[in-house]
């Protein structure tokens, strides 16, 4: 059975007709696989997404059926850094019509992509406590190359 041109196997192929006992290599049960980057994603979304996959497809932690959840990580990053550069431009806080400071629109973005952002590096092994998590199951799995 051949793969989609937009996936690359993260193990070596198996030929079952030359050695019918071998098996690609398993993370948590799932052939790793390096998923394809959606085409809607942002262009700085699309560039932490390669990213990411470049980085956990070496380590050995990701499968296709990952994809959503990378989807949600890069978009999370784009909007994050979005939101920053609109913060360096025009400060953090805004006057009220009374004269109270609070919370620009963009620094309430910030705050909300970057906890979404955080929140998802830790169940994909990408941050401290989050590797402390990962089970390495398969002796043969890269590691970050950070």
């Amino acid at each position: 059975m051949s793969q989609p041109n937009n996936v690359i196997p993260l193990t070596r192929k198996v030929d079952q007709k030359k050695d019918p006992e071998s098996k690609p290599d398993l993370f948590q049960g799932l052939v790793g696989e390096a998923p394809s980057c959606p085409a809607w994603l942002s262009s700085e979304a699309k560039k932490h997404y390669r990213d990411l996959v470049k980085q956990l497809f070496k380590a050995g932690l990701i499968a296709r059926i990952d994809q959503g959840a990378l989807c949600i990580l890069a978009t999370a990053y784009a909007g994050m850094k979005e939101a920053e550069q609109k913060i360096q431009e025009d400060g953090q806080f805004q006057e009220t019509p009374n004269g109270y400071q609070q919370l620009t629109p963009w620094a309430i973005q910030w705050d909300r992509y970057s906890k979404q952002y955080e929140k998802l590096c830790v169940k994909f092994g990408i941050t401290v406590a989050g590797r402390q998590r990962v089970k390495i199951e398969n002796p043969n799995q890269g590691a970050f190359d950070l």
